[in-house]
């Protein structure tokens, strides 16, 4: 089959002809529909993932395929699917729970194992969820990242109640600013340079954009949330914002930080002491994160359709993610095999 596979040149991926996979016992092989590119492939891509990997966690598909133990009756072939992208070793604590991403035998589909830059996959037969067919092409590899800022929404116990920051639109924030829309938050501000991503921000539903590059974030946030913001979200995984967070917090307020920051930071607890902040972090998902997530695209409560701004090919894929690598230009791609 073909793939995209890194490359000794981190994080350059190429082309490759690679074996089909077959599936194992408890598991299913899936054809892929489409797989977003998540910026995690590109911190792995550059620092994490071994040659000759297969990137690629966000993953859409039917079944092509089950291995022994799963379900056929239940999974036949050409059932449209999503799967959460990991398993575990099937009998810890963490297992039994559904949070397979705490177990010591963790596996990501896509780092450890190969993942949905390719034309099949496959993935445990237990991690599979059913796509409604009211869900769009477009959509389906959209319910993962989705899924994440579901469970960082639970971790920032959020309402509709809330006054909502988020910083950075890239696609997590983007999907923070759809799920905060969806449960009915009426202020959502967002701080993001890219101007192509504030205008995505805007159309999913934000209610004030800011240019961090160009003006006083923390005012403008202020002014704009009557006081500042009850939750915030730190959606960039840049150095420094889990401060400015910090800084523009309300009194008593939560961040949640869902960006992956690849390096040490620093901040000033004392402003947080005096403000009682709660600082949380929130990573993956469990299946009721999926679920909710799945839920809430088929009764079209949740609309993100406009994060998605542009379907490549596989083969367009290596050029495409080192634009990427080097400029964040877009909001979510997704490739169609």
């Amino acid at each position: 089959m073909r793939a995209a596979v890194l490359t000794d040149e981190r994080p350059r991926l190429e082309m490759a002809e690679v074996p089909t996979p077959v599936p194992g016992p408890g598991e299913a092989l899936l054809r892929i529909t489409g797989c977003g590119i998540c910026g995690s492939d590109l911190h792995l891509a550059s620092q994490l993932a071994a040659p000759g990997a297969v990137l690629g966690h966000e993953i859409a598909g039917v079944v092509a395929g089950v291995g022994a133990g799963v379900d056929a009756a239940r999974w036949p072939d050409g059932t449209p699917v999503v799967a959460r992208p990991f398993g575990g070793c099937g009998s810890c604590a963490y297992c039994r729970s559904g949070r397979a991403d705490h177990c010591a035998q963790f596996q990501l589909i896509g780092l450890e194992r190969p993942g949905g830059f390719a034309e099949f996959v496959t993935v445990r037969g237990d991690e599979l969820f059913k796509l409604p067919g009211t869900i769009g092409a477009d959509e389906q590899p959209l319910v993962e990242p989705l899924a994440v800022v579901r469970r960082a929404f639970r971790r920032g116990q959020v309402t509709a109640a809330d006054r909502v920051a988020v910083l950075g639109a890239g696609p997590i924030g983007l999907a923070a600013v759809a799920w905060a829309v969806a449960i009915g938050v009426e202020v959502v501000v967002v701080s993001e340079p890219s101007a192509l991503r504030r205008d995505l921000a805007l159309g999913l539903g934000a209610t004030a954009v800011f240019d961090p590059t160009s003006v006083p974030v923390a005012a403008g946030i202020a002014e704009a949330t009557g006081g500042g913001p009850s939750v915030i979200f730190e959606c960039s995984g840049r150095p420094g914002l889990i401060e400015q967070a910090i800084e523009i917090a309300a009194i008593e307020g939560r961040i949640v930080v869902v960006g992956i920051c690849p390096q040490n930071d620093e901040i000033f607890p004392f402003w947080a002491l005096s403000k009682e902040l709660d600082l949380r972090f929130a990573i993956y998902y469990g299946r009721e994160d999926f679920i909710d997530t799945l839920d809430a695209l088929d009764s079209h409560r949740l609309d993100a359709r406009s994060m998605v701004t542009e379907i490549i090919t596989l083969e367009e894929l290596p050029d495409r993610f080192a634009r990427l690598e080097r400029e964040p230009d877009a909001g979510k791609v997704i490739v169609r095999p």
